[in-house]
């Protein structure tokens, strides 16, 4: 017998079990209620929950060999993993075991984020999840955002490869904390399939990332690129592949194409918003595609904020008129991530302490303890943030004729886009208030477009087809983007 101590909404409990049963069967016989829309088959990795020792698991596919300590997603992650399902595709897995060189083949989806990365480990035998787990990105020590890591590479002569060793070192990680204890090794990882923005993909494949930054902003590839296993510096099989995703251009990415792939048929004409270090923004009209990269900078992230952090234990999620906070993991609070950024600065437009040109008397406390409070500069940041999100829309809407009430929905996605809050991102003028109740969370599509994309090749013809029928609009080159920026900037009135 194991003992299974399982901290959940109701508290903790303690249940026992025969060992050699699938963690979701032992928590459902015990009452609990675990989202697997696939029926407990490994196939929509939705049933995660997080396994200490172990991180992030597919409950499904995991199998508890002693005492385990289990803690079950909260409300609000539980909730984006039915939106996930609802908007995301989940096509047909078809096997290409003809093409695998060992007899228990895997491969790995990955998110390769400026900020955070995701990793999905798929079977490559029958198409099930058996892990999901992320990490915040070792790049950020040298830039938080994709300017100041091209920079690095220009002022220091080993720049490009001390960023291509940091991933690439906590990739293999992950391979190795994956294959040990599963009789597996390295030989067993034969595909990883990548979804990035542009320099991402330049700084994990060791290509130059510097005329990105430099006009006419041209790099040196946007279309997928392979590399042979042996010559990957990743930890798999010799004759496997390392795929990075195709990209539109230096600025919008295989993270966009490749999101805007996994997205079910719902709508005809719609934004698609990916608010993060990187704005990147697509409007679909019909069968054409307008693309943009708004400057957001990382505020939203966390890192230009006096006080801000990344979304891990000890910040700031969220916060209510009445001055209480939300913070991850219920710990002593130690800053504040970018949906609790959104949240406090939308509560101070609200009450008047920060004007509509920003303007601020003094910093405004959150916690006191900890000297925890947001500045006249913080909000300086998030104002440059929002007018360039803001402003990306606009010009694409101009762009391509549209009208807000032409557009049937706005997709939010990334990790950001699935904890914002809503009302507050409208009433900072971040997002059009116009399209407030049409304004749909889809959490990690480009994840989940690198996972589908292992699976069939229905959606590699997706995105050949999204690429074939993509606009990139240049910002920097708009005529009309100086004045929408400097409107934008201004925060909308209070109602009332």
């Amino acid at each position: 017998m194991i003992r299974i101590r399982c901290t959940g909404p109701g508290g903790v409990r303690e249940m026992d079990s025969d060992d050699g049963v699938a963690l979701q069967t032992i928590l459902r016989k015990n009452g609990y209620n675990i989202y697997s829309p696939c029926g407990g088959r490994g196939r929509c990795g939705k049933c995660t929950v997080w396994v200490s020792g172990v991180g992030k698991v597919v409950s499904c596919r995991f199998y508890p060999a002693g005492d385990t300590d289990v803690i079950l997603p909260g409300e609000d992650e539980a909730s984006i993993l039915v939106r996930q399902t609802e908007f995301l595709e989940d096509f047909e897995f078809r096997p290409e075991l003809h093409s695998c060189h060992s007899l228990s083949p895997y491969g790995v989806a990955v998110d390769l984020g400026t900020t955070t990365v995701a990793l999905y480990f798929l079977s490559l035998a029958d198409g099930s999840i058996e892990k999901v787990s992320s990490f915040l990105n070792p790049q950020m020590r040298f830039g938080a955002d994709i300017i100041s890591r091209i920079t690095w590479c220009q002022e220091n002569e080993a720049g490009l490869e001390e960023l291509q060793n940091a991933i690439i070192e906590r990739i293999n990680y992950e391979l190795d904390t994956f294959l040990s204890g599963r009789s597996l090794d390295h030989n067993n990882i034969e595909k990883i399939v990548v979804a990035g923005n542009t320099t991402m993909l330049h700084m994990l494949l060791g290509e130059d990332p510097v005329p990105i930054a430099l006009a006419p902003f041209t790099p040196k590839f946007t279309s997928g690129q392979i590399r042979i296993g042996a010559s990957s510096g990743l930890k798999i099989n010799p004759n496997g592949q390392l795929i990075t995703l195709d990209c539109l251009s230096a600025y919008v990415g295989a993270d966009i194409i490749a999101g805007l792939a996994a997205l079910k048929s719902l709508y005809r004409n719609f934004l698609f918003v990916d608010i993060g270090t990187n704005g990147e923004i697509a409007l679909v009209k019909g069968d054409k595609v307008y693309a943009c990269s708004a400057a957001a900078g990382p505020a939203f992230e966390g890192a230009s904020i006096s006080c801000g952090m990344a979304a891990v234990s000890g910040a700031i999620s969220g916060f209510s008129d009445d001055g209480a906070f939300n913070v991850i993991g219920n710990t002593e609070p130690l800053g504040i991530c970018g949906s609790g950024i959104v949240d406090i600065a939308a509560y101070l437009v609200r009450r008047g302490i920060v004007d509509e040109t920003g303007f601020m008397k003094e910093p405004f406390i959150i916690h006191s303890g900890n000297n925890i409070v947001i500045t006249r500069q913080d909000i300086r940041e998030i104002q440059l943030a929002k007018s360039a999100i803001y402003s990306g829309i606009r010009i694409l809407m101009k762009r391509s004729g549209t009208r807000f009430e032409d557009i049937d929905a706005l997709f939010l996605a990334g990790g950001f886009g699935n904890y914002i809050n809503i009302g507050s991102a409208v009433s900072l003028g971040l997002l059009p208030s116009e399209l407030e109740n049409r304004i749909l969370a889809v959490g990690n599509s480009a994840g989940i477009g690198a996972m589908q994309y292992l699976r069939s090749d229905d959606i590699e013809k997706r995105m050949k087809r999204i690429l074939e029928n993509s606009q990139y609009v240049e910002l920097s080159e708009a005529e009309d983007f100086p004045e929408e920026f400097a409107t934008n900037m201004y925060f909308p009135k209070p109602e009332g």
